[in-house]
């Protein structure tokens, strides 16, 4: 786990930026994080790293060549935005902070994470836990589909060589450019891996009002009837309204599978349209507090 933030500053400008620095320095220190920052003179190379602690380390670095020099050693980094250094290319960062001190710990954690492609922890629910889908999931993820699923959805090929391309795309595209998508359900007490929940980008193609994602879940036969659909469900649909934003969630299901239309209607989903067999809900941020409690 990421346990130091340190900042690397160049000297032509850190007279304008040190303060807002050094207070997100110690609101890291308040986090737990050992934080500190270096100013790095024109043509000084960064501080060779101590590799005890290097992994475990997020840098902010406000120029390019400092970046780049975070990236050429494989370093965790990110790129610190200010007053002084507007204009100044800040690749190869995917993440840039302005206002670092207002940056909270989970954010912190959640790019070093990505930096070390280790999965992003979504929620905990009191027997579950969500977490995005690592390759080593894929046996599990394919033993979700039993004959049951398979009427409703289209499982994984025979071909797991495939599978796990397709995984490993999907773990390495969609997150990053979304930070949604499906995630592993993971049961508590075991760890085992027992459903897939999430969200979908909406086809413009489908029936009925425009929706900012479209949600869907499935469980393991064996975890099916116990609730945990309905614990999960709540709490992710919550968190795509609190945390993610969205206004108005959609959702799809077949007319002959009731138990996912039952689910959908006591979350306050609403039929809006059909097509064919195929029945289209929506789910206003407004009208889901009591369905999701």
């Amino acid at each position: 786990m990421v346990e130091r933030v340190i900042f690397y500053l160049e000297e032509e400008w850190y007279k304008r930026c040190l303060a807002e620095a050094a207070e997100a320095v110690q609101s890291f220190k308040q986090y737990g994080f050992d934080s500190d920052l270096w100013v790095i003179e024109a043509g000084e190379e960064i501080p060779e790293p101590d590799r005890g602690t290097d992994y475990n380390t997020l840098y902010l670095a406000d120029s390019k060549r400092l970046l780049q020099m975070l990236a050429d050693r494989g370093a965790v980094y990110c790129a610190y935005s200010h007053e002084a250094n507007k204009g100044e290319e800040l690749k190869p960062a995917d993440y840039v902070l302005s206002e670092p001190q207002w940056v909270d710990r989970d954010s912190l954690v959640k790019i070093w994470q990505r930096g070390r492609h280790l999965p992003w922890t979504i929620l905990e629910t009191e027997r579950c836990l969500v977490r995005e889908f690592v390759p080593g999931d894929l046996e599990a993820i394919c033993q979700l589909y039993d004959d049951e699923a398979r009427k409703y959805l289209e499982a994984p090929s025979q071909d797991l060589e495939k599978e796990r391309k397709i995984l490993a795309a999907y773990i390495d595209r969609v997150y990053p450019l979304c930070g949604y998508g499906h995630w592993a359900v993971l049961d508590r007490g075991s760890g085992k891996l027992i459903g897939r929940m999430g969200f979908s980008f909406p086809k413009a193609s489908a029936p009925g009002p425009a929706v900012d994602a479209t949600f869907g879940y499935l469980l393991h036969r064996d975890w099916r009837g116990r609730g945990i659909a309905r614990e999960v469900c709540a709490a992710l649909l919550d968190y795509g309204f609190t945390q993610l934003g969205f206004s108005i969630i959609g959702a799809d299901a077949e007319a002959s599978n009731e138990a996912s239309a039952k689910i959908l209607k006591s979350f306050g989903f609403t039929e809006v349209a059909r097509e064919g067999e195929q029945r289209y809900y929506t789910l206003h941020m407004e009208r889901a507090g009591a369905g999701l409690e």
